[in-house]
């Protein structure tokens, strides 16, 4: 059995196959020079619609027909399909570019883009870390600054400005990192979750929560919620050096890592 079939049958849908061209194709890929009717066999495509559906095959150039009584098939080979696909694809991007290129900009939009998995998550932070021009302001866990850190150093190799709120208990030598304590934190973390904080040239923002089974995130554009990281970060980074300057003070008025002040609020 063909592996992965239903995938490849969905996947040449997207391709503008109709659901019974997508079976007919991939059965003469599998088997060419056959008849519709041993088509029809292998792809369960019913004897009904088969010679409707080699008919448009034949006419898209995905098959071609030869001889008679019976009428023979074969397939457009796949690297050739996929090659053709491809520059038509490409064709048509670039009309449109140069269509609407001209087309007056329209006001953006503030609007919250909600994400719910891990990894569709991180991949959007990746594409963050990846498109950055200038800056990168960042509050982050330990846990998921390891996911990062490759990015995170490409984007420090092309001389983008990195500054980073760590919450671990190691820091690492990429950017501006300024380590924040930890004691109490984690009780927190476990309540409602570790989170992270992104802002990338002051364009765009990613506000998440990590939870052990779950994450949540908004992306954002809405220049609000940008200042709000911006500031949110800007705020820890004061904190960090504060208690890195009058640690014993601090302590004595308000507990390790203001627990007491942590605990009114």
């Amino acid at each position: 059995m063909l592996k992965n079939k239903e995938k490849i049958l969905e996947t040449l849908n997207e391709f503008g196959f109709s659901k019974y061209e997508a079976k007919a194709y991939l059965a003469l890929l599998q088997k060419s020079d056959i008849s519709a009717y041993e088509i029809s066999k292998m792809s369960t495509v019913p004897q009904s619609k088969i010679y409707e559906t080699v008919k448009k095959l034949t006419s898209k150039g995905l098959a071609v027909a030869k001889g008679s009584n019976p009428v023979k098939y074969s397939p457009l080979p796949i690297d050739e399909f996929l090659k053709r696909y491809k520059n038509n694809m490409e064709k048509s991007i670039d009309f449109l570019k140069d269509s609407l290129h001209d087309i007056n900009p329209q006001p953006s939009i503030d609007y919250m883009w909600h994400l719910e998995e891990k990894d569709e998550i991180l991949n959007k932070a990746k594409k963050m870390i990846k498109n950055a021009e200038e800056k990168i302001s960042l509050e982050i866990w330990d846990e998921q600054f390891k996911l990062l850190k490759n990015e995170l150093k490409e984007a420090e190799k092309k001389g983008i400005e990195i500054i980073i709120i760590y919450y671990g208990d190691k820091l690492e030598d990429i950017g501006e990192m300024y380590f924040h304590e930890m004691e109490g934190m984690h009780d927190s973390a476990d309540q409602v979750g570790q989170w992270l904080t992104l802002n990338v040239d002051g364009k765009e923002s990613l506000f998440v929560t990590f939870k052990e089974i779950e994450a949540q995130a908004v992306w954002t554009q809405n220049k609000s919620f940008m200042l709000l990281a911006e500031t949110m970060i800007a705020h820890d980074i004061y904190i960090a050096e504060l208690y890195n300057e009058f640690r014993d003070e601090i302590n004595k008025k308000f507990g390790r890592n203001l627990k007491e002040l942590r605990n009114r609020l």
